[in-house]
């Protein structure tokens, strides 16, 4: 259209000349190939620059390339917010980052059998002594652990700090004033645990601690560490302290905190295993080694005035093989596999704070199941995690090109 309307007032402008040929030819006539000649060029300059124009929108990119400079750092941001939605529609991952309201949840790996989920919540306390130390652990979380003599007959799943000192740390129990380094207490719900299962494992754990000192005589801190698959011998304080994830929280912060299990494995142990809950529980500490995993999760508090009163909350999900083919107080289902779920918990995991303050409205709420349920997060296309991912990628994928 512009070539043609270029020639069109070409052909305009020659009549005019004609006409003044006819009234003046002498003058006319030398100049009329000049201006034929001069107004072809112009045509000519507006096609090549009409091309180059038109030729633009066909590479995609503006003529400053601006951008191929944006395009790292919005796929970059775009890749956050991702995982930040995938997070979300993980009911493992849910689990772990809150245990208390991660009730029900299961590790999606494949178990080939059907399997169960109950939910331990116990409550304990402990008071400092006389150097304004004290402290407690969880020996280990899981059924079949170790029965020192004269322990509780159903094993120890956790103890007391009861070294005098302030600096040297002694677990076990305080009997009548004598102190045991190796007893402890089972947990409540152990027993019942052991009547209706065959194995079972770990899928999310932690402490909740609220110090309960009063305004006035708020001095001191605290430590919460997590040690997996090892029994400190001769701890100190500072062992715990400087340990890996540990935190210190001081006391006058007045905020509850947790330290939380997470899924790690070794060569003779893996989260995914299930362990018996049936067998003999072992008495001597170098069979319980290889009956059961140690793990142990904590808190230690330190410069506090004596007797000063910590509130511990115990919260453990298990999943189960059930022991009897019929249970009426045990809904078995077959354990979801999704091996992606697994793939990204073990990757989001590795930089999941084990300790951490938390609001107190979470520590003083109520248990609950976990949001969203097993099959609940895949639009029901019995994909799992992977419709998920797939979801969240395509938009980004078509955006990139």
């Amino acid at each position: 259209m512009i070539l043609g309307s270029k020639r069109n007032n070409v052909k305009d402008k020659v009549p005019s000349h004609k006409s003044q040929t006819r009234d003046k030819p002498s003058r006319a006539a030398p100049a009329k190939p000049v201006q034929q000649t001069q107004s072809a060029k112009p045509p000519t300059t507006v096609a090549k620059a009409t091309s180059k124009t038109n030729a633009a929108p066909k590479q995609g990119l503006p003529k400053n390339n601006v951008l191929r400079g944006l395009k790292a750092p919005r796929s970059e941001a775009a890749g956050s917010m991702i995982h930040s939605r995938l997070k979300k529609k993980s009911p493992w991952f849910q689990s772990i980052l809150d245990p208390l309201h991660g009730a029900d949840a299961k590790i999606p790996d494949e178990t080939g059998v059907e399997t169960g989920t109950c939910q331990l919540v116990e409550r304990v306390s402990f008071t400092t002594n006389s150097n304004g130390f004290g402290g407690m652990r969880i020996f280990s979380p899981y059924a079949n652990t170790y029965v020192p003599s004269g322990s509780d007959p159903q094993g120890v799943n956790w103890q007391n700090q009861i070294g005098a000192s302030g600096t040297d740390v002694t677990w076990g129990t305080l009997d009548g004033g004598s102190g045991y380094t190796l007893r402890g207490w089972a947990f409540q719900g152990i027993e019942d645990l052991k009547a209706i299962t065959n194995q079972h494992r770990i899928v999310s754990a932690e402490i909740i601690v609220e110090s309960e000192i009063s305004l006035s005589e708020n001095k001191g801190e605290m430590c919460l560490f997590t040690v997996p698959f090892a029994n400190l011998d001769s701890p100190q304080y500072d062992d715990y302290l400087n340990h890996y994830k540990s935190i210190v929280v001081p006391l006058n912060l007045n905020k509850p905190a947790i330290t939380r299990w997470y899924p790690e494995s070794r060569e003779d142990w893996s989260f995914k295993s299930f362990l018996r809950t049936d067998g003999t529980t072992p008495s001597d500490q170098e069979d319980a080694a290889t009956a059961f995993p140690y793990w142990q999760m904590g808190v230690l508090i330190s410069g506090a005035d004596p007797d000063a009163p910590v509130r511990v909350q115990i919260v453990v999900n298990y999943e189960f093989i059930p022991k009897f083919n019929t249970l009426n107080v045990v809904d078995a289902a077959p354990s979801p596999q999704d091996a992606t779920e697994v793939d990204l918990v073990e990757t989001w995991t590795q930089d999941l704070p084990v300790a951490t303050v938390i609001p107190a409205t979470r520590a003083t709420s109520s248990p609950s199941t976990v949001s969203p349920q097993h099959g609940e997060n895949d639009s029901g296309t019995g994909f799992g995690m992977f419709f998920n991912v797939i979801k969240e990628l395509a938009p980004l994928a078509l955006s990139l090109l």
